[in-house]
């Protein structure tokens, strides 16, 4: 269980609504009860300002001076969060204000840009403050939709609500502007960096430095409108005490976490964008090959030719193993013979037949093997349904189909059992010659030799149609095979991070991280795609191969089998 600091618990939390600070001696309540006094003296010394708001609000335009919205709170219980309203009445009824408001939107009132670019209109929160619920210094509160937005697309975004929201937080302060709708999951990735960082250090001096921190951030937005004689000397002064933010926000690990932090936090660490092509290659053993009995036993579908010799209609039988493994005779009538030989079926009926005549000559033979198919696919010269009579190997159900045409695309041959892949490569058995690839077949197995002229990419991801890409006579490359499919989604998609799983066979393959922002800028040249590659183009940062398997597991069928071996690897057995 993590440990948590003592104001995270909820008896202290209680503690605080019913205001029975005597019971507690700890120092952080006492701040808290502090931080209650500050915003109840705060809105008594604010309220002419209020007033004179109240007036500005009104004049400008039709409705309430406050505006209320539920947000998110303290273990995500929900609370009403107070703001002066910045926008003309109605503009909420768009839900995608509720994810980010830009400076130009049309519903933003003349006040409201004012309000919104000073941060004033959070000022009423002050009362949340003495309410109870909400701190000075915390998390900010969002939108409900934004908030579940975000848990989706930042890992470990849920833990921000283990603390009480705050009027203001180190991520508020340090990003001075808001980023475009475009950049929002960006935008609070770095927030929520911050947030993380109070969250491990938090203390009531940590508070007093980030409301410090605070003050300058407004005095620096006020700046802005003094002369430019002013600037210079005031802009070196904030620049000096916000240097801070760049550390707390730097792109590196929490080394100094706890290990409890380090546990459920450890996705956030280094940011860095990647060189042009990062490529870890990855492998699974090969199938291994299983004893097989060299002695051929009977199932149902074989056809067997029984002889009685001296027998008046027993001298000339054919029967079929039913479903249920039996077959009918006269005088025996049902008889069981699934999985046994024919040395012991006819063991059976002579014992059988020899309560109706003396000493039985009963001879047992195979007419057909109906009972272990093998199923050849694809780009073979006699492709259809072979039949097991004995052991049969790979190439040996490779010369059972008459080979394989020219078509035939070796690579992504694949051998299906029991619903998987084998981790076999027919290619490294029948062009490299690898005899630990010549596995011996089972009844049921499907092998699929695909046609090179069918060959295809597919793409997944933040692109505005995700599919399968055809190949050409034309090498197919990243950028092209983006274009086939509309392009990134540019609101959303993270270029720099682009994804690909590159299968060279089942059993063998790369997993290839490419920075596209390079290629796109033309700094470097396109990457070249193979067939079966699998490129993902995510719309969040994916710290790591394991993540990225869960993210397009949803859509696995896409790509139908050729994934599988490497989920083996990499998600079922971890990274």
């Amino acid at each position: 269980m993590t440990q948590q600091a003592p104001f995270f618990k909820a008896d202290v939390i209680q503690k605080w609504k019913q205001h029975d600070w005597a019971r507690s001696s700890q120092p952080y309540n006492v701040w808290y009860a502090i931080q209650r006094c500050i915003a109840g003296l705060s809105l008594l010394l604010l309220s002419p300002l209020f007033l004179v708001l109240f007036v500005a609000v009104k004049l400008n335009s039709r409705g309430p001076f406050i505006y209320k919205q539920s947000r998110p709170g303290f273990k995500g219980k929900t609370f009403t969060a107070y703001k002066i309203r910045t926008m003309s009445v109605g503009a909420d009824k768009d839900l995608s204000r509720a994810r980010q408001v830009s400076k130009d939107d049309p519903m933003v009132t003349g006040i409201g840009k004012i309000l919104r670019d000073l941060k004033i209109d959070e000022l009423p929160q002050l009362f949340n403050v003495l309410k109870g619920e909400m701190a000075l210094v915390g998390p900010r509160p969002i939108a409900k939709s934004l908030q579940e937005e975000l848990e989706g697309k930042i890992p470990g975004f849920t833990r921000r609500l283990n603390v009480l929201p705050g009027l203001t937080s180190l991520g508020q302060v340090c990003i001075f502007d808001n980023a475009g709708a475009e950049h929002v999951v960006d935008d609070w990735s770095t927030r929520f960096e911050a947030e993380l960082d109070y969250l491990h250090k938090h203390s009531w001096r940590y508070d007093i430095a980030i409301i410090g921190l605070t003050c300058l951030f407004i005095f620096k937005k006020v700046a802005r409108k003094v002369p430019k004689y002013v600037k210079p000397l005031a802009l070196c002064i904030i620049f000096v005490f916000l240097a801070a933010c760049s550390e707390r926000l730097a792109t590196r690990p929490f080394n100094e976490a706890d290990t409890a932090y380090e546990k459920d936090i450890r996705a956030y660490g280094d940011r860095i964008d990647p060189a042009l092509v990062e490529i870890e290659p990855v492998a699974i053993d090969v199938e291994a090959s299983e004893f097989e009995d060299q002695v051929y036993r009977v199932g149902s579908g074989d056809a067997l030719s029984i002889n009685v010799f001296g027998e008046e209609g027993l001298d000339d039988l054919l029967v079929q193993v039913d479903g249920d493994g039996f077959i009918q005779l006269p005088f025996l009538e049902n008889v069981n013979v699934a999985g046994r030989s024919l040395k012991e079926i006819q063991t059976v009926l002579k014992a059988g037949f020899a309560k109706q005549f003396r000493n039985p000559w009963v001879v047992v033979n195979m007419a057909s093997h109906k009972s272990r198919p093998v199923y050849l696919l694809g780009q073979f010269n006699n492709p259809g349904v072979i039949y097991l009579d004995g052991p049969t190997n790979l190439m040996q159900a490779v010369s059972l189909g008459r080979g394989l045409s020219e078509a035939a695309y070796l690579r992504g041959a694949r051998l299906w059992r029991d619903g998987d892949i084998a981790a076999v490569d027919l290619k490294a058995l029948l062009m490299e010659g690898k005899a630990e690839h010549n596995i011996t077949l089972r009844a049921g197995d499907t092998l699929v030799v695909p046609s090179a002229r069918d060959n295809k990419a597919f793409v997944m991801g933040a692109v505005v149609r995700a599919g399968a890409v055809p190949f050409s006579n034309e090498p197919m490359t990243l950028l092209k095979a983006l274009t086939q499919v509309g392009g990134p989604v540019k609101s959303a998609a993270l270029m720099s991070q682009v994804r690909i799983i590159r299968t060279h066979s089942a059993i063998e393959g790369q997993l290839i991280l490419v920075n596209a922002d390079h290629i796109l800028k033309g700094k470097v040249p396109d990457l070249e795609l193979m067939p079966d590659d699998i490129v993902y183009v995510p719309d969040n940062w994916i710290e790591g191969w394991n993540q990225f398997v869960r993210a397009i597991a949803p859509t696995i069928q896409l790509a139908g089998g050729a994934l599988q071996p490497f989920i083996q690897v990499k998600f079922l057995k971890g990274d």
